[in-house]
């Protein structure tokens, strides 16, 4: 599998889809996860997937886990009881491209439990933009927003350090300056290269910055959010030659080169 994940709300429905319109397959467009307000263009997720995740977070408490969430290590007791389940759904979408937020908390379960994730796409947006609309959406304060970011984004970087990885910034998607740049590597990352006017088109398509909030003024975050956003913000530029020191896929130097290999 190739994954599309990050924390919540922070453009992975949106990069999904770019996928989708370019080719790739995310299983049966029929059974996607419906659309609703909050992301009325749709989710591009599948349900058998969110049948695993969602209990392995959720455990007996439901959303409330949410408020505090399970350690790693109850994740994987949890998961111990779903073994079967887990390497079904991973062989059904094996070779396939599959989004879920989640798996920044559940990942090792999978693996575990013999799936085969190939590259990671981690989508970034700002803390304190996600943590606005989680504010919205959810109706929880602004700390445990910028904890819950916390708390993904710390495992998931734990979670990555051997796969393959590539970081997506949100923002840049809604910039159309910056838009072809960005989705053109990520696309390649995952080993799709549409055609620059193609990708052009997805742009006029599928972004709507009128219903994409983003750009909150700087604003200084708690330390451990500080630091977490400091060192994702220099793998993702290290992606592109710039400062960082960070090579996000092991074994091979970040950036790439004049035709768009790995460099």
């Amino acid at each position: 599998m190739r994954l599309i994940t990050g924390m919540h709300r922070s453009g992975t429905s949106l990069v999904a889809r770019l996928f989708f319109e370019g080719g790739a397959d995310l299983g049966d467009p029929e059974t996607f996860y419906r659309a609703d307000r909050w992301n009325p263009d749709g989710y591009y997720e599948q349900p058998d997937i969110h049948a695993i995740n969602m209990p392995l977070i959720n455990g007996p408490f439901g959303k409330l886990a949410y408020f505090w969430l399970p350690t790693t290590d109850r994740i994987l007791r949890r998961a111990s009881r779903r073994a079967d389940q887990i390497r079904e759904t991973a062989q059904k979408y094996a070779g396939r491209v599959v989004k879920e937020t989640r798996f920044c908390l559940t990942l090792p379960a999978w693996l575990e439990h013999g799936a085969s994730i190939d590259r990671i796409i981690v989508c970034l947006r700002d803390p304190i933009d996600v943590a606005a609309s989680l504010r919205k959406r959810n109706h929880i304060t602004t700390a445990l927003g910028l904890r819950l970011w916390r708390v993904h984004n710390e495992r998931l970087l734990t979670h990555v350090a051997d796969i393959p990885h590539w970081f997506v910034y949100y923002p840049n998607l809604l910039e159309e300056s910056a838009f072809l740049r960005e989705t053109g590597a990520a696309f390649h990352f995952f080993g799709y290269d549409p055609p620059s006017s193609q990708v052009v088109a997805m742009y006029e398509k599928c972004v709507n910055t009128r219903s994409c909030h983003t750009g909150a003024p700087t604003v200084s975050y708690p330390g451990r959010v500080d630091s977490i956003w400091r060192e994702l913000m220099r793998k993702h530029a290290a992606q592109f030659g710039g400062t960082g020191s960070d090579a996000v896929e092991p074994g091979e130097e970040s950036g790439l080169s004049q035709n768009g290999s790995r460099g």
